[in-house]
């Protein structure tokens, strides 16, 4: 799992992303993280293997141009520098990002005969390594790569064939789903931002003049004023001026959304009891086992709304601790929860 982070407005987004992610990275992230942002018809884009202190010490992500921009946390997976997201595609005009697992679609969905076809149309993935990574896909050329690499080659090749980002983000999840949401910018449409959604969390927020894209609500600042989660199965256009939805085809894999909240709050509620300082995972783990096994549902998202919920409430309070880092180079951020 990891954290996202988007904005769209008039402020500097480089800067504003950077809080966004640090107030989520220890929920899900910490270990790689990366930024991108589209300024006067060009991406620009930093990442690390490190947290958001790391990005901001090591490289000038704070200072990128732009107004309009996406970023990500992640967890300790595996791979160099180039498995830190923003991943960017060939003509280095497109910058994605996503967060979830293959999950569900593990043995459903091949995703090295996607990355097999994209690499015999020319597509060159920036994070192949011929040192097999956990469990991500190898290529047919020995490479192993990333599934987000193979996913942002995916929307480049369905982009290249005459559908806007819209329409590519949205073809390519139905053809290549996962346990997933993602964003992505492009220098061509440089007004807007991207999101499309299986079944992870990632909710909107707006302002007078500033839009916003987290994995949790609890990133958002506080003068929000209208909020809404992004849908499961569904592309949209964020713009200053309104959201373009696209919902996925009949085709697509349904997901349960009626899931049992109070049920899932009672376990969370049970979990901290047991185990006081439980982490973020693992308070959304255990309302898993309340779903009807072999199909794809809406947990995660449920969670995190009642996790939100909950701390909001004063009923859950967070605290951040600092475990090895990456490689066991510096430390990372790791929140633990507790009852109050």
């Amino acid at each position: 799992m990891c954290v996202l982070a988007g904005h769209l407005g008039t402020k500097p987004a480089a800067a504003i992303l950077l809080d966004l992610l640090e107030k989520q990275e220890g929920l899900a992230g910490g270990y790689y993280t990366g930024v991108a942002t589209i300024h006067d018809g060009q991406i620009h884009y930093r990442k690390v293997v490190g947290d958001v202190a790391a990005l901001r010490r090591e490289t000038d992500a704070e200072s990128l141009p732009g107004v309009i921009g996406i970023g990500h946390s992640r967890t300790p997976s595996g791979g160099d520098v180039e498995w830190a997201h923003p991943f960017i595609d060939c003509t280095g005009r497109m910058a994605y990002v996503a967060q979830g697992s293959r999950g569900f679609f593990e043995k459903r969905v091949n995703l090295a005969a996607a990355g097999d076809e994209l690499l015999a149309k020319g597509h060159r993935f920036r994070s192949a390594s011929v040192e097999k990574v956990g469990a991500y896909p190898v290529l047919r050329d020995g490479q192993c790569v990333h599934i987000s690499d193979i996913l942002c080659h995916a929307v480049e090749d369905a982009r290249a064939k005459g559908s806007d980002l819209l329409e590519a983000m949205r073809r390519a999840y139905m053809r290549w789903p996962g346990e997933i949401v993602g964003m992505a910018i492009h220098a061509d449409d440089p007004e807007g931002i991207v999101a499309t959604c299986v079944n992870q969390p990632l909710t909107i927020g707006r302002n007078a003049s500033e839009t916003f894209l987290a994995s949790t609500g609890l990133a958002f600042p506080d003068s929000i004023s209208w909020r809404m989660p992004v849908p499961p199965n569904s592309a949209l256009a964020i713009r200053r001026d309104g959201l373009d939805v696209r919902p996925f085809d009949a085709t697509a894999t349904p997901v349960d959304v009626n899931g049992p909240r109070a049920k899932a709050e009672a376990a969370i509620f049970d979990l901290l009891a047991r185990k006081p300082g439980a982490t973020w995972g693992a308070a959304y783990s255990s309302t898993k086992p309340l779903w009807p096994a072999g199909q794809l549902n809406a947990n995660t998202p449920m969670a995190y709304e009642i996790l939100e919920r909950l701390c909001r409430s004063n009923l859950v309070r967070l605290e951040t601790v600092r475990v090895p880092g990456m490689f066991n180079r510096g430390a990372a951020p790791q929140v633990r929860l507790y009852l109050i």
